[in-house]
């Protein structure tokens, strides 16, 4: 789908919605409410419709010095990319159905990022979403990226699929302090598309707990969360690789296994949070299962993840949690720039990160980062980033990257 069919696509679904929403009003007087909350809003006086409209833009500047082992596979020293360039609606229709549309811009054709629909106060189950979104695998994943604190996520990136199409049952207890998330998906390409001969599919589910959450005194949390997923590969290949944290740069450890029945895959996950202080960590673990027809000399191959950071607010403020979902939200400053006597917010951290590609016969390589990040927050919609990331390939050699990001989202 090109860009431009994209947006008439986009603009006859918006106005269809309008139009839905405008004869409710008419059958049923209802007065609208036009409002900004980081993005423009429309809500009916009684609470049972409500639309969306938001995106972002993120531009990256990239400055790269690597090893000389690595001439040949980085020819490059510098780089600019629009990183992401998104559009989305969302809305609720009669209180308990709601939606999202979210496209993405950035590499000059229209890639889907979500479709789904959202059914709530479902008995037991709580929601049930179908469509095109992420399988809940991850805080980091799950974390939006306008609000991760580092430009780019960890090295245990590569063992999360992402976005694929299915169902999945969630929901919260104890007033957020508990969620949990259950879901079927069958693998699919940018845009939601999969055709299958076989019995691929995804199974992952997620739980999180907060012991420990206050929200008056300085704002202080524990988060704790698990992460388990099976897919089912049908005695087809399994590949993963990984980049280093600096998207321009290409992918530099790769391990395949020719033939694989299936793949199990554990995430642990943890975050303490006082004040202006944070401290957040994952260990993600992927079982390759091979089959009969596999020229590989193990019935089993293991691959790892894990990354740890801290981050600090200079400037006194904190991360926003949201206990629905067991994620962050985006980054409120005490005092907006531009505003009388406002400088925004600055935060500082740092990130140590390693991915493992290596077991017995399977050689894919062994990858570390470790990344210095600044990030100031002029608003909560508009953030300039700087990090710094040292890469080290195993037995190969180092990476120095320099990134900048200019990111506004609403």
């Amino acid at each position: 789908m090109n860009i431009k069919n994209t947006f008439l696509f986009v603009v006859c679904f918006v106005l269809t919605v309008s139009s839905d929403f405008a004869q409710e009003k008419v059958a049923d007087p209802v007065t609208w409410d036009a409002n900004w909350s980081n993005g423009f809003m429309l809500n009916s006086s009684d609470g049972n419709f409500k639309l969306k409209f938001g995106g972002r833009i993120m531009l990256d500047f990239l400055y790269i010095s690597p090893d000389s082992y690595f001439d040949t596979i980085i020819t490059f020293n510098k780089g600019v990319e629009f990183r992401r360039l998104r559009f989305y609606n969302s809305g609720l229709i009669y209180n308990n159905v709601s939606y999202k549309l979210q496209f993405d811009f950035a590499n000059g054709h229209a890639t889907l990022k979500d479709a789904f629909i959202n059914l709530s106060n479902i008995p037991v189950a709580g929601n049930i979403l179908i469509g095109h979104f992420k399988e809940p695998i991850g805080l980091e994943l799950l974390n939006s990226s306008n609000n991760i604190t580092f430009m780019e996520r960890a090295l245990t990136d590569p063992l999360t699929p992402e976005r694929n199409t299915g169902i999945m049952l969630f929901n919260d207890i104890k007033s957020g302090r508990m969620t949990w998330a259950l879901g079927y998906f069958l693998p699919s390409n940018f845009s939601g598309f999969g055709l299958y001969s076989g019995n691929k599919f995804n199974l992952s589910g997620r739980i999180t707990g907060v012991p420990y959450y206050d929200a008056e005194d300085g704002f202080k949390l524990l988060h704790l969360g698990l992460s388990l997923t099976h897919r089912d590969h049908d005695n087809s290949a399994y590949t993963i690789s990984s980049r280093p944290e600096t998207h321009l740069a290409p992918k530099l450890i790769l391990a395949e296994i020719d033939v694989a029945r299936a793949v199990n895959q554990y995430g642990l996950e943890v975050v303490y949070v006082n004040g202006p202080f944070s401290a957040q960590g994952e260990f993600l673990s992927a079982t390759a299962l091979t089959a009969a027809e596999s020229t590989l000399q193990n019935d089993s191959y293991n691959f790892n993840a894990y990354y740890g950071y801290i981050s600090w607010f200079i400037t006194g403020e904190h991360r926003n949690y949201k206990l629905s979902s067991g994620a962050f939200d985006r980054v409120k400053p005490k005092n907006n720039f531009g505003s009388e006597s406002g400088t925004g917010a600055f935060e500082v951290g740092i990130r140590y990160s390693l991915i493992d590609l290596d077991d017995t016969d399977v050689t894919g390589g062994t990858m570390s980062d470790i990344t210095l990040g600044l990030n100031w927050y002029l608003n909560p919609a508009t953030r300039f980033m700087f990090n710094y990331v040292l890469t080290d390939v195993r037995d190969k050699g180092k990476i120095n990257g320099y990134e900048f990001r200019f990111q506004v989202n609403f």
